[in-house]
């Protein structure tokens, strides 16, 4: 615990007032319009508080799509960056910054979900749209959130990075630091768990279905 406080008042005296002033949690980022796909690669040794702007709505997401729930999910965000910039001068180019840091998330996204009873903290209707009018949509992203609490933490991250983060097989074996193969396998197994949950007029295929599109928050 020390040691984290250490890291969060560096990081606090570092950055200044973009920080929480109380030292335990970070603040959004200062400009989301920093955020971009095909981002510059910075590094993180020397751009912490750039990478930090750039990347942080691209992790919550992710880690948000494996957790479904969003406090948690902001809560592993802070603490994806906290280890991040304790370890940002090991850091090695061997993947872009970016996968680096979903790498780190989606860990701890695996962690907490292992540390959690998953029928009690997944609320079944995370992505349900408030607007009545679009009713199918909302219908078919809470059928796939249901869904995929039937997924182990692993399956449902190789998911998320593929479906709502739209990454390669080898860009998420990057990420999750398994071969391009075992990304193809835990997708499989994923995409047939649930057609089996959702049922067989629910399809995950690669023809986009209703399903798919609510699965990647369209």
């Amino acid at each position: 615990m020390r040691a984290r406080l250490a890291a969060f008042r560096e990081i606090r005296a570092r950055f200044g007032p973009k920080w929480s002033a109380n030292a335990r949690v970070f603040v959004g980022p200062s400009n989301q319009t920093n955020f971009v796909t095909d981002e510059k690669e910075l590094d993180p040794a020397t751009e912490f508080r750039q990478l930090y702007d750039q990347q942080y709505l691209s992790v919550y997401r992710s880690i948000r799509g494996v957790v479904l729930d969003a406090a948690a999910a902001e809560d592993l965000t802070q603490e994806t960056f906290v280890r991040a910039y304790r370890a940002r001068h090991r850091y090695t180019p061997t993947a872009p910054p970016g996968a680096w840091l979903r790498r780190i998330g989606i860990n701890l996204a695996i962690s907490y979900l292992r540390r959690q009873k998953l029928a009690r903290v997944l609320p079944a209707r995370l992505y349900m749209a408030p607007d009545r009018r679009d009713y199918d949509r909302a219908e078919a992203r809470d059928v796939v959130t249901k869904a995929m609490t039937a997924l182990s933490p692993k399956l449902r991250a190789a998911i998320v990075l593929h479906y709502y983060d739209g990454l390669t097989r080898e860009e998420i074996a990057s990420v999750l630091g398994v071969p391009a193969g075992t990304v193809a396998s835990r997708i499989a197994k994923a995409v047939a768990i649930m057609r089996k949950s959702i049922g067989s007029d629910q399809d995950l295929g690669p023809e986009r279905s209703t399903s798919e599109g609510a699965l990647r928050g369209r």
